[in-house]
């Protein structure tokens, strides 16, 4: 819908046209000043254009009612006159009576076939509905009345292109082009229609002219860094973002572009030098240090980061949502710097009405916990868990809470209430897998797990878990090896990479077995699991030096195991 305004007169009537009416079909001001004045207002075209100007002060002052009553009026007075028939038609559209502002527009061109404005009134207001073609062809005719009507082309190819008629939208803004070639919106919706239409070459050249003419115009580095990035060509973007911060250094907008691209290309330091150039021009600019505190987050700076969140909310004080995120990531870098009671009082600053209380939630038990007050953690958890709908996560926190205190019944019940909330949660119930198999209820503990992979069959740790129980049994080893080898391809990992390796070993495929273990060997160097594994595969390939030497690594981990030090005895009987 559009949205007029009437600050004179004569807008009212010619919002997009900039034209008066017509010779003969409503006199002008000037022509009634010229006559005396009771003469003429004992006329009906003198009678009507006094009710056309209360239309007029009436829709100044918003009495959109008010102005149609006057103009209906006035048409009462002149009931041929096509110029009060549009401007009674855009009064109807303030009172959004769509039906009667093109009833009314459409008989403005019964009494005036020519009558240009009512062609273009009905254009928009199709237009505004999306009924393109019916809006393409009034726009159409407005041009043909009326080919000055640089609007009208650009409205007319819009409509062409929602229609799929791109070839003929591109013509339209040609043709606005070849009156105007100086027209900037022109050449910018052909831009976008070429870019629409993917004419790479061709939008590319229409925003380099715009940009060749106005170097300082924004929208047009923005589209055509747009373009380079959805297309795959990064370091175009970068570039065509320089050459707007040369034409304008403070345009944070552009920066934060940039910022965005170096980040997706883990180009970190370059971010920061962006973010440091943003704040230059824009010291009060939230976004930038934000994000300059995540990057130093991402890069494990924490005292960086701690520094930069500090700084922030003491520039920024307040309650704004924003800022509460700031709080968090400030109470994550003091979390991860282990300064644990400054994370815990920051964490506790979160209001219960933030939608990041859930979460801090989390790490104020985890930090209770570290603080050694594990049993003021479990209270405040059982009291929330008592007052809000919890998530998922906090039966989880729970839950691991009690078996940090060896209550495996108290955690498994934890888990199960979280079950009855959440039936499709699978990490719900893969923790209690977990807990099930501690309490050494294996059998248990795998048809948790099978449960796990009926809501989620990609579950890693299911799959993995599930494998490793086969393995170990050395039942279903066909199954486990497709469980493995799934988990694997979703995330490649030590210990699902110990997994596929051990098997092997159990399928008696010993050459393959050695080949994922020694890989596995490479990710997890110090767990001994997986260095005794790999002593076995080499011991079964009959390399007892490699094996033993495998062994002999887990014995400076873990003295005391009888079981590596029978293999190491076993080896050197046989030589």
């Amino acid at each position: 819908m559009m949205i007029l305004r009437f600050p004179i007169l004569l807008i009212l009537l010619n919002v997009l046209a900039g034209c008066a009416a017509p010779s003969g079909d409503f006199p002008s001001k000037a022509a009634v000043s010229s006559d005396p004045y009771v003469s003429r207002f004992e006329s009906s075209e003198a009678k009507a254009l006094y009710f056309f100007a209360e239309a007029e002060l009436k829709a100044t002052e918003g009495d959109f009612e008010g102005a149609a009553e006057a103009l209906s009026r006035a048409l009462e007075l002149d009931p041929h006159s096509a110029f009060l028939r549009v401007a009674l038609a855009k009064i109807y559209l303030q009172l959004n009576e769509e039906k009667k502002a093109v009833r009314t527009a459409e008989d403005a061109l019964i009494q005036d076939p020519s009558f240009w404005e009512a062609q273009l009134l009905l254009g928009n207001i199709y237009f505004d509905r999306g009924q393109n073609e019916e809006a393409a062809v009034h726009f159409r005719q407005a041009l043909e009345l009326n080919p000055d009507l640089e609007r009208a082309y650009l409205h007319l190819g819009i409509a062409l292109a929602r229609a799929g008629e791109m070839d003929q939208a591109v013509d339209a803004i040609k043709s606005l082009l070849q009156r105007n070639p100086e027209s900037l919106v022109a050449e910018l919706a052909l831009a976008r229609l070429y870019r629409e239409i993917d004419l790479t070459v061709l939008a590319e050249e229409s925003y380099r002219r715009i940009l060749s003419s106005r170097p300082d115009f924004e929208p047009a580095y923005i589209e055509l860094g747009e373009m380079y990035l959805n297309k795959g060509m990064e370091e175009k973007a970068l570039q065509i973002y320089r050459q707007a911060l040369v034409e304008n250094p403070g345009n944070a907008r552009i920066g934060h572009q940039m910022v965005r691209i170096l980040i997706s290309q883990d180009r970190l330091e370059e971010a920061l030098l962006e973010l440091e150039a943003i704040l230059r021009h824009n010291p009060q600019d939230l976004d930038a240090r934000r994000k300059t505190g995540l990057i130093y987050m991402e890069q494990e700076n924490w005292t960086a980061a701690v520094e930069v969140f500090t700084t922030l909310l003491k520039n920024h004080p307040g309650q704004h949502p924003e800022l509460w995120k700031v709080r968090f990531y400030l109470g994550t870098a003091l979390e991860r710097r282990e300064d644990f009671p400054e994370a815990l009082e920051v964490f506790q600053e979160i209001p219960t009405d933030s939608e990041l209380y859930g979460d801090a939630l989390s790490h104020v038990s985890y930090l209770l916990y570290r603080l050694g007050r594990t049993e003021e953690a479990i209270s405040l958890l059982e009291e929330r868990l008592g007052e809000m709908v919890a998530r998922p996560e906090l039966y989880i926190y729970l839950s691991s809470l009690y078996l940090a205190r060896d209550q495996h019944e108290a955690g498994l019940s934890v888990l199960n209430k979280g079950i009855a909330a959440y039936p499709d949660n699978a990490e719900l119930t893969y923790q209690k897998g977990l807990v099930l198999e501690g309490m050494g209820e294996s059998a248990r503990a795998s048809a948790t797990m099978k449960q796990t992979l009926r809501l989620d069959p990609d579950h890693v740790e299911a799959l993995n878990f599930l494998a490793y129980s086969y393995a170990e049994s050395g039942q279903n080893l066909e199954e486990a090896l497709r469980m493995a080898q799934r988990a694997l391809e979703l995330r490649n990992q030590g210990h699902i990479m110990d997994t596929l390796g051990w098997v092997y070993f159990k399928l008696g495929r010993f050459a393959e077995a050695r080949d994922a273990l020694e890989k596995a060997v490479g990710m997890l160097p110090a767990d001994p699991v997986v260095l005794e594994h790999l002593g076995d595969a080499l011991r079964a390939l009959h390399q007892d030096r490699q094996a033993r030497a495998a062994y002999e690594q887990v014995l400076e981990m873990v003295p005391h195991s009888e079981t590596v030090r029978r293999k190491i005895d076993t080896l050197a009987e046989g030589e």
